[in-house]
């Protein structure tokens, strides 16, 4: 039967039976019959991070979540669970010491969402202070918390990234973000610019955290000027915006949604620009941007949501190149990050037929791939709550962090990591 047939028989399934059949009937009877054949793969070794009877995860795979000394993970903490995330729904920040697995709350906050968390992240130094986006006295900032002390504000607003000399961040609407991305934005926050489908006081603002300015570096027409096929009525957001390691660039995901009701329709574009606000310039990929990793100044890692073929793709800004990003890499849609002591890379996969995220290190040889564990995705986790693995290295590059959900709970997970390529 052609591809096109099946796919019109499949897209007349309703969508609740075909997240049933893909979740809780496919994938254990696919298990079974693995486990029955004697094919089972060996289970992961993995050393659990939780406060019990909450949902414990670390946020999004471009921060760093282990403090500079190795000592302290960061963590959030929340009641909720399996829902999405509501306005008035607390979450406890803080970290865990790593010698003894005891956790420690520096404060609450109620600007936080299941895929992102609310932004936090390491101050830059090493006296374990954690920066992350707050409401005080109601409205939104960027905060930093260190125990012991009183919670210090960094700037009004929240912020997407920081840099990392920590004078510098950078920052979108999360008020839109909410709506057109569940599980991305911040419920407590109110899009200013809800009625207007391309806001020209919106876009992305560079944050001076030494003075407090706030710059509107390049508003959302920019970004739609660079897309260039019109599209009337779409609704215009950024998502996922990431400082290059010294700060002169951001890598930011512009996306259109068809209708301004409609966030299950839209398409994407990859922006890179110049924080001095001289250039905005669209990367040319083969595919739908997806996830992305900083190199250095000058390259990016892309990978496109892809159904088959290649998806791991290097940018390089200055001559606007896209080529292959190395030939070991997985023929699948990742969290891709680069060691931060050598050369491999780690990444990892949404749940599969048997219903399992695997975690895979590359690296520069041909054939330099690994798979370091699969773990089964709680199939009472979907939608904006679901628990990607957002993969993270150690300081060292010896261990990776990830979020899981395969003891039937949302928990932070060590795996060791090397030496393996």
């Amino acid at each position: 039967m052609p591809n096109n047939s099946f796919a019109s028989i499949a897209g007349a399934v309703p969508k609740p039976l075909r997240r049933l059949a893909r979740t809780r009937i496919i994938p254990p009877a696919l298990r079974f019959w693995r486990r029955i054949s004697g094919a089972t793969p060996s289970a992961v070794e993995a050393q659990r991070f939780r406060v019990p009877g909450h949902e414990t995860f670390m946020g999004y795979y471009d921060i760093a979540p282990v403090s500079a000394d190795s000592a302290a993970l960061l963590a959030h903490v929340a009641e909720a669970a399996r829902r999405p995330a509501r306005a008035d729904d607390m979450a406890k920040v803080g970290f865990f010491t790593l010698d003894d697995g005891r956790f420690v709350e520096l404060a609450r906050t109620t600007l936080w969402c299941w895929q992102l968390g609310a932004r936090l992240c390491w101050w830059p130094g090493n006296d374990w202070t954690l920066a992350f986006n707050a409401l005080h006295k109601g409205r939104p900032c960027f905060v930093a918390a260190r125990e012991g002390a009183t919670s210090e504000t960094l700037c009004d607003g929240p912020v997407f990234d920081l840099a990392r000399d920590g004078r510098t961040g950078i920052a979108l609407n999360f008020g839109r973000l909410a709506k057109a991305r569940p599980g991305y934005g911040f419920p407590a926050i109110a899009d200013p610019f809800a009625d207007e489908l391309l806001p020209s006081r919106d876009g992305v603002t560079l944050v001076d955290l030494v003075s407090g300015r706030q710059d509107l570096l390049y508003p959302l027409s920019d970004f739609a000027a660079l897309a260039g096929e019109d599209r009337p009525g779409a609704f215009h957001y950024l998502n996922a915006a990431a400082l290059s390691p010294a700060g002169t660039r951001f890598s930011v995901l512009h996306k259109r949604m068809h209708s301004a009701n409609d966030p299950s329709r839209w398409d994407v574009q990859a922006v890179v620009g110049e924080t001095d606000g001289s250039k905005l310039r669209r990367v040319a990929l083969p595919g739908s941007a997806s996830h992305y990793w900083w190199l250095d100044e000058a390259r990016i890692a892309y990978t496109t949501a892809s159904r088959a073929g290649h998806c791991y793709w290097l940018y390089d800004v200055a001559t606007e190149a896209v080529t292959a990003l190395l030939e070991s890499a997985p023929l699948i849609d990742g969290h891709p990050s680069r060691s931060p002591v050598g050369s491999t890379w780690l990444t990892d996969t949404y749940p599969d037929l048997y219903g399992e995220q695997t975690l895979y290190l590359f690296g520069e040889e041909p054939g330099a791939r690994q798979r370091i564990g699969a773990l089964a995705a709680d199939p009472r986790y979907v939608d904006e709550w679901r628990c990607d693995l957002h993969p993270r290295w150690s300081p060292d590059g010896r261990a990776v962090y990830v979020d899981s959900t395969h003891e039937g709970f949302r928990a932070i997970y060590r795996i060791d990591a090397g030496p393996r390529l």
